[in-house]
């Protein structure tokens, strides 16, 4: 008979070199510390032996169900299996531990078999947390768009797969909802261990050193807490970031359509504006850009950044501040209403280069403006 060939490769591969070597109670014991590791690994319990297998597989609510524990039947094979485990370890791996054994390989091949048997049983068995049915309820449709949803959602992984668990949906992250990944990923990242986060830095990283999809570079600036930024690889930040520059450049928006005609990826810089390491050239180019005269750039500007400014950006620069006096001389109303807001509630350091622009605002009269024309493409 060919033991290799009758049982599992990686039940083989733990006790090949005993088995070649014809140590045959080695490798029964072999055999048994698989089934062991298999055990913990399965339950994440750091136990041995009967307890382990009592932990595993006994109580009311046991860690591994072979069933669904309904009927009378059920009981008892779900009992019989924890049972027979428990021989195991007592009849066989025990004794061999603390005895001298001379196995033959008549012995070994009967007791490695019925091993293999009662690994396909516990690979077939059933955690209270499985990965797969934990997935589809991370993209599931009816998921609740709140903070505490997601922080009971994520409590329910076990300590152990929490950082696989990120790394799998963050992998299937364009089949999901960015509303609700954007609840998910911040829960999960609160409750990871700092050598988890670190690893979680080096995957998006990875990933942002290469992608050209709109929509998984959208997803990380979405989803992400914007304070993760500064913890990526310089290299990946600075690549895109270099691309949303670039989106940015070409950004227009309809203000009379209240539609983006191009540039939306770059509008998605906002959320990690403070923390860019090309921060200088982003505000030269928003400047630029309510400098240019064209009003589908400067709405761009005005809709998408403008408000987020004074959060990442102290002051006004002094060319930003001319530009912005000089639209308030000019009459211009859509410069003037993105203001308020500053105005009222604003930092000093923004409110006092503009106050007396401000004050003595007076709307000029409306013209056409491009944005507004009917034969537009978009």
């Amino acid at each position: 008979m060919n033991l290799e060939t009758n049982i599992q490769e990686r039940l083989w591969a733990a006790i090949q070199t005993n088995h070649e070597n014809r140590n045959y109670t080695g490798a029964i014991l072999d055999a048994m510390h698989f089934l062991g590791n298999l055990l913990r690994e399965k339950t994440e319990i750091e136990d041995d032996g009967v307890s382990l297998v009592g932990q595993a597989f006994g109580g009311k609510s046991p860690k591994l169900k072979v069933n669904k524990l309904q009927s009378e039947s059920d009981k008892n094979i779900q009992k019989g299996v924890e049972q027979i485990l428990r021989g195991l370890y007592q009849a066989i791996r025990n004794p061999r531990s603390h005895e001298k054994y001379q196995d033959d390989v008549q012995d070994a091949y009967s007791i490695i078999l019925f091993v293999d048997f009662i690994v396909r049983i516990i690979d077939q068995s059933k955690t209270p947390f499985m990965k797969s049915d934990f997935m589809k309820r991370v993209l599931d449709p009816d998921f609740a768009e709140s903070e505490r949803y997601a922080e009971l959602l994520v409590g329910e992984i076990p300590p152990k797969q929490r950082l696989d668990i990120f790394i799998d949906v963050f992998r299937q992250k364009e089949q999901g909802k960015g509303r609700k990944l954007q609840y998910f990923f911040p829960a999960l990242l609160s409750i990871l261990k700092d050598d988890e986060k670190k690893e979680v830095y080096h995957i998006v990283s990875s990933e942002m050193k290469e992608t050209n999809s709109t929509d998984a570079i959208r997803l990380i600036l979405h989803t992400l807490p914007r304070e993760c930024w500064p913890h990526y690889e310089e290299i990946a930040r600075l690549r895109i970031e270099n691309k949303l520059l670039k989106e940015i450049e070409g950004g227009k928006y309809n203000d009379s359509r209240d539609r983006c005609q191009s540039g939306s990826l770059g509008t998605w810089a906002a959320q990690v504006a403070e923390h860019f390491s090309l921060k200088d050239e982003l505000i030269s180019l928003l400047t630029t850009k309510l400098e240019s005269g064209d009003v589908t750039q400067q709405a761009y500007v005005l809709k998408f950044f403008f408000s987020d400014m004074t959060k990442w950006l102290e002051a006004p620069t002094k060319h930003l501040e001319r530009v912005i006096v000089q639209a308030l001389e000019d009459g211009s109303r859509r410069f003037h209403k993105a203001l308020s807001l500053i105005m009222y509630f604003g930092d000093e350091m923004w409110q006092k280069p503009f106050q007396k622009a401000y004050e003595e605002f007076q709307e000029a009269e409306p013209t056409l403006e491009i944005g507004d024309e009917d034969d537009l493409p978009f």
